[in-house]
């Protein structure tokens, strides 16, 4: 029996349907309280329409990354939405944002999610495919029910990611602002910093992890500069990067995305060697960030940061949620040993 329910993919027609899913869609609040007609998976900083607009444009938007979106329809009505993204490097996708309406779930039964969901995620996965791509992740929360979608399409765990929320009322103390001023070696990123980060993540990350996430030195470079007016219209204005080195080897990087609305983001590294850094770090950032604008601070560290994490909490961060990276394994196309391949066996034949 054929579904009454098509995956197709978006393009200008859609965009009413679209646009109504995506108001019906939210995120959790910040106070960590589960809202109604959730999105299943919504990657942090992503936008949705101008994801859209990305997609369906005839030609690449400069500066911004490619994107593939695909719907769901059900007699005439959209009643999903797909969308991924490439992170920088062809090679490797993410899912950024996948919702269905909520409703009576097809197919659902005997433990099995949405099987609109799951046709839905599959045609992101073949999409990344044909543009390249070797693997595809997935950032998505611990308890939430795009975890069952992505096990269901051979999604493997990696790691987690623990999210920390810092209310905007909460100032660094003038004691922990002090640590910092006395601080060595504590300096602006360079360009030529980005090895020496990659260095970094090797000795705090476990093999498992990189061998995932196969990143390159390149991963830490300072972004180009862009101009026009679409940087102004982007939810992140720029960022402020910081190491500290210790005997010539950088020891600790902080990032702190500033945002124009909504929470700051931040990430850190911190070596094991070099835990006392963590906290003089994170007071850095905080500075940085109430003197940019007046906003909440989001940290997310990985389960296995434990210094970045107890420094987190003598910070006054509080746990906000919990979230799973997790990736899939794309296969490869290889058009040209396909091309090649039955030429020489006609010769060897004949």
């Amino acid at each position: 029996m054929q579904p009454d329910w098509t995956v197709s993919t978006a393009r200008w027609w859609h965009m009413p349907g679209i646009t109504r899913l995506i108001r019906q869609s939210r995120r959790r609040r910040p106070d960590g309280v589960p809202v109604a007609r959730e999105a299943l998976l919504w990657t942090p900083f992503w936008s949705p329409s101008v994801g859209l607009v990305q997609s369906v444009w005839g030609s690449q938007v400069p500066g911004v990354p490619a994107a593939s979106s695909h719907v769901v329809e059900a007699r005439g009505r959209v009643v999903g939405l797909g969308q991924s993204r490439s992170r920088g490097d062809a090679r490797q996708w993410e899912v950024t944002f996948l919702a269905i309406e909520p409703g009576e779930a097809v197919g659902a039964t005997a433990g099995f999610p949405d099987r609109r969901a799951m046709h839905l995620l599959g045609r992101l996965c073949d999409a990344a495919t044909e543009r390249g791509a070797e693997r595809i992740f997935a950032l998505v929360r611990d308890d939430g029910a795009g975890h069952a979608i992505l096990r269901q399409l051979s999604f493997a765990l990696v790691t987690r990611e623990l999210a920390f929320l810092l209310p905007a009322s909460v100032a660094p103390s003038d004691d922990a602002l002090a640590a910092v001023a006395s601080l060595e070696g504590v300096r602006r990123q360079e360009r030529a910093d980005a090895f020496g980060v990659y260095q970094l993540y090797r000795v705090t990350t476990p093999p498992v992890v990189q061998l995932a996430e196969a990143r390159r030195p390149q991963s830490w470079d300072l972004p180009r500069r862009a101009f026009g007016a679409l940087p102004r219209l982007a939810r992140v204005a720029h960022g402020r990067r910081w190491v500290v080195t210790r005997d010539d080897q950088i020891v600790a990087w902080a990032h702190l995305a500033i945002a124009r609305r909504g929470p700051h983001q931040l990430s850190l590294m911190v070596a094991p060697s070099a835990a006392d850094l963590a906290v003089p770090l994170v007071t850095l950032a905080l500075d940085a960030a109430r003197r940019a604008r007046v906003a909440p601070v989001v940290a997310s560290i990985r389960d296995h940061q434990w210094p970045e994490h107890e420094a987190l909490t003598d910070s006054g961060f509080r746990p906000h949620e919990t979230n799973l990276i997790m990736m899939k394994q794309l296969a490869l196309a290889v058009p040209s040993a396909r091309r090649h391949l039955l030429p020489a066996m006609e010769r060897v034949v004949s």
